[in-house]
């Protein structure tokens, strides 16, 4: 028999992992780790109870010490919340009661609640007219007469324009779009000359609003450059399209 010490076996990561968490020398995260294994292993959590059954001699063999008198108190006062602080009192006005800012807001307030109070009484008592509701948008999709859509057109009869969004592009050079409207069978009116060539807004005279409102046709001619010269349109009409509410 040789006098050397018996070969002690290799210690595993798992028997690290189990001897400190019986020892409780984990941080937190790795204790709330092994503590959602132990649930679910068993081969690892009889290991963690082989290593607190060898480790539970310590706990006799350790002396316990007491924690400070003081540590509770010392704890709370850390977690407490900070207690509110309360704003200090004005100090009064060197000019006495009645030159005191908030003497006047005081009076201020007053007199607005008494005049409230007084409209209140001499109002009359009738039905409150609901605000009337705005005006609605008007929008028509124009297309040629094989059905081709060439742009859609929108009215904002707040603002008083036309916003034109083409579906397709053309080319007018040397000639002038031209946007008209027809209202129950009326000789055509001139909405302005317009752009067709890129999404854009158009700002339409007050004088010929009227027509624009739903069921009325929108048409768009291509004139000669400036515009028709008699009033009408007098070149190719290229889209037409009705307006309707939404």
């Amino acid at each position: 028999m040789s006098g050397e010490p018996p070969e002690m076996p290799e210690m595993t990561a798992d028997d690290a992992l189990a001897m400190d968490y019986a020892l409780g020398a984990l941080d937190r995260p790795s204790r709330r780790n092994v503590e959602t294994r132990l649930r679910s292993d068993p081969a690892f959590r009889a290991l963690v109870e082989a290593w607190q059954a060898s480790l539970a001699p310590l706990d006799e063999a350790t002396a316990p010490v007491a924690p400070p008198a003081d540590l509770w108190e010392r704890i709370a006062a850390e977690t407490a919340p900070p207690a509110p602080v309360r704003a200090a009192a004005p100090a009064p006005s060197p000019g006495g009661f009645w030159q005191s800012l908030a003497v006047w807001r005081g009076l201020a307030l007053a007199g607005s609640i008494a005049a409230v109070v007084a409209i209140a009484g001499v109002a009359p008592r009738g039905p409150v007219a609901p605000a009337a509701a705005p005006p609605q948008l008007l929008v028509a999709s124009l297309a040629a007469s094989d059905g081709t859509p060439l742009l859609s057109a929108t009215y904002d009869p707040l603002r008083g324009s036309v916003a034109l969004a083409p579906a397709t592009a053309a080319d007018h050079r040397g000639r002038s779009p031209e946007l008209w409207v027809i209202v129950d069978g009326q000789p055509p009116k001139s909405l302005g000359l317009i752009d067709i060539d890129g999404a854009n807004a158009h700002a339409i005279p007050a004088e010929r609003l009227q027509g624009l409102k739903p069921g009325a046709t929108l048409a768009i001619s291509i004139e000669p450059q400036g515009g028709s010269p008699t009033g009408l349109p007098t070149g190719p009409v290229v889209a037409t399209g009705k307006l309707v509410a939404i």
